[in-house]
C-alpha cells in the first residue's frame, strides 16, 4: 500500500472513529459533520471527500464497526481451543459489541438507509452467518457437537445468543450460563 493510500485509509478511519464518539456523546440528532471533522482532526471538506452525504457516513460507520466485529468473530472461531471456550470468547466479544452500540446501531442503520431497502445489511449479516456456520461445522467435525444438527439454524441460534439483556446480570455468569445451556443442547 502506498503512503498516499495509507494516509487516505487512516483519514477515513479517523473520521469513522470520530463519528462514533460524537454519536455516543450527542446521539444521532446531535451528529454534526463539523464536530466529526474537528474530532478527526481534518477539515469539514475532507469529510465530504470521503462521504458525499451524512447517510453515506452513517452507512460506512455501520459497515466499519460491524466488519471489525466480524473479523474478530472469525479469528475467535478459528482458535485451536475447545468449542465451548471459543463460544465463550465469541459471546464475550459479541456482548462488548452490543454494549458499544447500545441504542445506536438500529437508529444509525435506519438513518443510513431511510428507504428501508436493507440489502446492504442483509449482505453483512450473511457474512456473520457464514462465519458461524463454519464454526458449528468445526464443532461437529471435532466431535464436540452432535452430528445431524441443522448447521444454518444452529449458527443463527448462536447469533441470537449475543443479544445483551437490558437487565444488569454479572457478565461472566451470564455468558457461562449461555454457553452451558447451549452446549447441553448440542453436545455430542
Amino acid at each position: 500500500m502506498t503512503t498516499e493510500a495509507r494516509n487516505a485509509t487512516d483519514k477515513r478511519t479517523a473520521i469513522l472513529e470520530a463519528t462514533i464518539r460524537v454519536l455516543r456523546e450527542r446521539g444521532l440528532s446531535g451528529l454534526k459533520v463539523e464536530e466529526v471533522a474537528r474530532r478527526a482532526e481534518v477539515g469539514k471538506g475532507t469529510v465530504y471527500l470521503y462521504f458525499e452525504h451524512k447517510q453515506d457516513l452513517l452507512k460506512a460507520l455501520v459497515e466499519h464497526r460491524t466488519m471489525r466485529f466480524y473479523d474478530d468473530a472469525e479469528a475467535i472461531t478459528r482458535l485451536e481451543i475447545p468449542f465451548a471456550e471459543r463460544l465463550q470468547k465469541l459471546l464475550e466479544r459479541r456482548l462488548a459489541f452490543v454494549d458499544e452500540w447500545r441504542g445506536l446501531w438500529s437508529a444509525v442503520a435506519r438513518e443510513a438507509d431511510p428507504e428501508g431497502k436493507r440489502a446492504w445489511l442483509t449482505g453483512m449479516h450473511q457474512r456473520y452467518q457464514n462465519i458461524l456456520e463454519n464454526f458449528v461445522q468445526t464443532g461437529v467435525e471435532s466431535g464436540e457437537l452432535r452430528r445431524g444438527l441443522n448447521i444454518p439454524l444452529t449458527a443463527a441460534t448462536i447469533a441470537s445468543l449475543g443479544c445483551s439483556p437490558q437487565l444488569d446480570f454479572p457478565r461472566q455468569d451470564f455468558i457461562a450460563n449461555l454457553v452451558e445451556i447451549f452446549m447441553k443442547g448440542v453436545s455430542a
